[in-house]
């Protein structure tokens, strides 16, 4: 007997959690450096850079970058800025997990916390949130069909599934000139660069993948002209990044998302040999996850009225697209600026979006988030010196997801789309943020495929005890089919002595069945 198989290529869902870990760290300033007079501008972002399963849990390699803005005298006047990393190693439980499973991470900054110790060093203290998901990849051939064979019957059945067809991380650059605003002088030196990325989507085609937003480039320097006050811009620079990839189509469902790892602001001369152009690199990891649904005509069961059939079935979960959505929050908040600190100019804003937990409703699913924010001003306490200042604003959105149940799985992707502060006076600001929570939700169901089937020669003492003409009540999760396998006949000749015109039946039913 020779089979006709298929590969099916599964991920199921084995645990799904949120968890913080602490970092904390004193860092020397380097002898290169000018002495730390005054703190006024702290950045961070984390960089997972590799997960490995274990039993009953997974660890977690990265880093902590970080960057810090500083004056190195009491009037403001002289700026340093102290650049680094802080690795990290991280055990996560996990019970279930085992060395083959696939591990999902998704981090976020959620605090940053740095303090002059003295002139020489600072403490930094970090709390770090981690997202994750563990999937067991299953792979497994599963028979759809059997060489003609008369004298077996087969039963087939279409099995419809969303299927992860491609799931795997990549590193991408961009590289970007652009030059500075024309209403701004030349650079003479940059005392801080940073950069944010916004408005990110990756779109499937056929054969790659689209991937885009906007660098969000904030530069504060001192032009060439020596009178000239502190200068500060900020740009928007689109980019777009196509990634091949074979297996891609443009029906296919997009998971997939990027996370900005590190940048490069390098100044270049134009072609009037001015400092007038920027140089951006950005270095991103894409998490690329692609879903398609695929439609399989599988063999269910097989029996023969000549030998004994056992088939050897697996047991697997099903899923279907139950929702693929972008949710879509408005965070507005006043804030009230700290003591001695008033505002005499706003230069820049920035934020984070993490999610601190959700939770099944009724309706669907319940975010509850923040919003993390820097403002970078000029303090009018301090004759207009720069400062900075952090606010985090908590958020919730309910996400309706019809047909919400508890077998629902579901992944929460948060991304900031735009944010602006606006003063409302000395004192205090407007902050205003669009954050989209990109939803993939999946129902599940559990599925049965045959991988092989034995073949022995059939119970003749069984079969010779059957009865030959049977009167048979239907009872209750009987079928024809279940029927006729039992009493070594099929399923046309009970239609066909009963003169049946389908292979419906309701418990109750009565029928005659003749043994083959």
């Amino acid at each position: 007997m020779e089979f006709r198989k298929r590969e099916i290529r599964n991920y199921t869902w084995k645990a799904k959690n949120t968890m913080q870990f602490t970092i904390d760290d004193t860092i020397n300033v380097p002898e290169s450096l000018l002495d730390m007079e005054r703190l006024i501008l702290v950045k961070g972002n984390v960089v997972i850079e590799e997960t490995q399963a274990m039993v009953d849990r997974f660890q977690i390699k990265g880093s902590l970058n970080y960057q810090i803005l500083y004056s190195a005298d009491k009037e403001g006047n002289a700026f340093d800025s102290l650049n680094g990393k802080v690795p990290f190693v991280e055990y996560v439980n996990a019970d279930g997990t085992d060395e083959r499973d696939y591990i999902e991470v998704h981090s976020s900054l959620n605090d940053l916390t740095v303090t002059m110790l003295h002139s020489r060093k600072i403490s930094l203290k970090a709390l770090i949130g981690i997202d994750f998901q563990v999937k067991e990849k299953e792979n497994f051939e599963a028979v759809e069909g059997i060489d003609e064979d008369n004298t077996i019957e087969i039963l087939s059945g279409t099995l419809s599934m969303m299927s992860l067809k491609l799931q795997k991380k990549e590193k991408q650059q961009v590289a970007e000139q652009v030059e500075i605003p024309s209403n701004k002088p030349n650079i003479y030196q940059v005392i801080w660069k940073s950069m944010a990325v916004t408005n990110t989507q990756i779109k499937p085609g056929d054969g790659y993948l689209m991937a885009g937003g906007n660098l969000s480039v904030f530069l504060i320097y001192r032009a060439e002209e020596e009178d000239m006050p502190i200068q500060f811009f900020t740009l928007d620079v689109p980019f777009e990044q196509r990634i091949e990839e074979d297996i891609s189509s443009e029906d296919m469902i997009s998971g997939s998302f990027l996370s900005l790892d590190q940048y490069h602001i390098t100044v270049v001369p134009d072609e009037s040999g001015e400092d007038r152009l920027l140089d951006i690199a950005a270095d991103f990891t894409v998490e690329i996850k692609l879903y398609g649904n695929e439609e399989m005509n599988l063999v269910r069961d097989a029996y023969s009225t000549e030998m004994e059939i056992d088939p050897e079935w697996k047991n697997f979960t099903v899923q279907h697209l139950l929702l693929r959505n972008c949710a879509r929050t408005k965070i507005s908040e006043t804030e009230t600026m700290p003591k001695s600190q008033s505002i005499l100019q706003i230069c820049y804003v920035e934020g984070s979006v993490s999610i601190e937990d959700t939770e099944r409703t009724a309706k669907g699913i319940l975010v509850e988030g923040v919003l993390g924010t820097q403002i970078t001003y000029m303090n009018k306490e301090e004759n207009g010196a720069l400062a900075s200042v952090t606010f985090d604003i908590p958020f919730s959105q309910e996400i309706e997801i019809t047909g919400m149940k508890e077998d629902v799985t579901y992944s929460i992707i948060p991304f900031l789309d735009q944010i602006t502060a606006m003063q409302l006076n000395d004192n205090q600001l407007e902050i205003k943020a669009d954050v989209s929570l990109e939803v993939l939700a999946f129902s599940n169901e559990s599925a049965r495929a045959v991988l092989d089937m034995k073949v022995q020669p059939i119970n003749q003492q069984r079969k010779k005890n059957l009865p030959g003409v049977v009167g048979y009540v239907v009872k209750k999760n009987d079928t024809l089919w279940s029927i006729a396998k039992n009493y070594y006949t099929t399923v046309d000749r009970i239609r066909q002595i009963n003169e049946m015109d389908s292979d419906q039946v309701a418990v109750g039913d009565k029928l005659v069945i003749l043994k083959e």
